[in-house]
């Protein structure tokens, strides 16, 4: 199983909840995490795009630093880790994505990732000018947007005309470093984003649920991409409480539901433009940990955990999304007490 862990770009931390979280997106955080993460091997890190606001918890905001900017600074403070940016396609051209994205892989020598955000926040596109189209069209548009960043990736002559971009004789060099190109992300739990996954995305990012759930989404891309002769891997995102002991663990876990914060869940289940993406969140606590993060299960002792990630890979998980109230000190210790396990003969058999 690979591990990916979220990037601290966004100030406020990752739990809708009155807790001691960590709430810093400063540079300085961010290279430690990145550091640490190169140090333990982990996967890669993954950073969100937002303009406004934040992703969760804390309600002071103090800002987003630009993902893309954030990994061409750190390519160089690291070996290993690879670093996946989220891209909206309302606010950057593929053609500049195209640009920027090659020099990155080339900085980095191989590393660079996106991840296409279709978008649902309404009011952060309207409030610098960019037109807001309905979901299907958000996704056409995105569909598009892949089509045309992969033909300027691998073509040296690239033509394109469709209803969001027009591409004429395109000549775009140097090239990325990866081939055929830089893997392309993909997350949303609409049919629209489903399909889409499958014809043209490399991983289908999944928000947090439980097996027969996921198993579900997952039979859907398969079947899509089937037909367009395509396969594609799974990443799903977890919240982790990982404790000596379960009780422990689920004390924890009651304590940071107990807080929970009324107003920024409140705020954000009234959204009315987020179709499909947390459709199944019901519960206060489905809400209270980032894209639906309590609900993978990670929450437990040390053995439960890894016992847990076992039987996501079991049914073809190639990449779990970790998430941490203080990720610098609960991720070495997730290494060592849940990965060394998953590594061990014992829990193997």
């Amino acid at each position: 199983m690979k591990f990916s862990i979220w990037g601290a770009n966004l100030s406020g931390g990752f739990l809708r909840a009155n807790v001691e979280q960590n709430t810093d997106g400063s540079m300085e955080y961010n290279r430690k995490l990145a550091k640490m993460a190169d140090q333990l091997q982990v996967d890669s890190i993954l950073y969100a795009i937002r303009y406004v606001g934040s992703i969760g918890g804390s309600s002071a905001d103090r800002g987003q630093l630009d993902p893309l900017s954030v990994i061409t600074a750190l390519a160089g403070d690291t070996e290993n880790v690879h670093f996946i940016a989220a891209v909206l396609p309302g606010f950057i051209h593929p053609a500049t994505l195209a640009k920027v994205g090659s020099s990155i892989d080339i900085i980095s020598k191989g590393r660079f990732h996106i991840n296409l955000v279709s978008g649902w926040f309404k009011e952060e596109q309207e409030m610098f000018g960019i037109e807001w189209i309905k979901h299907e069209e958000r996704y056409k548009r995105s569909r598009e947007y892949l089509e045309v960043l992969k033909g300027l990736w691998t073509t040296d002559h690239f033509s394109f005309q469709g209803d969001y971009y027009q591409i004429n004789n395109a000549i775009l060099a140097p090239k990325p470093i990866q081939k055929p190109y830089p893997p392309i992300y993909q997350g949303g739990n609409s049919q629209d984003s489903q399909e889409m996954a499958g014809e043209l995305s490399d991983y289908y990012f999944m928000n947090g649920a439980s097996i027969v759930e996921l198993k579900e989404q997952m039979e859907y891309v398969k079947a899509v991409a089937r037909k367009h002769g395509r396969e594609v891997k799974f990443a799903v995102n977890a919240f982790v409480i990982a404790r000596e002991t379960e009780e422990e663990a689920k004390s924890e876990y009651q304590y940071i539901i107990e807080r929970a914060d009324d107003t920024a869940i409140a705020q954000f289940k009234n959204r009315k433009d987020t179709k499909g993406m947390w459709k199944n969140a019901s519960s206060i606590s489905d809400f209270v940990a980032n894209n639906e993060g309590f609900r993978t299960g990670l929450i437990g002792s040390y053995e439960s955990v890894a016992i847990k990630i076992q039987e996501l890979q079991a049914i073809g998980i190639d990449k779990i999304l970790l998430t941490f109230r203080n990720a610098l000190q609960e991720l070495p210790d997730f290494y060592k007490n849940v990965n060394n396990r998953l590594e061990s003969e014992f829990i193997r058999k």
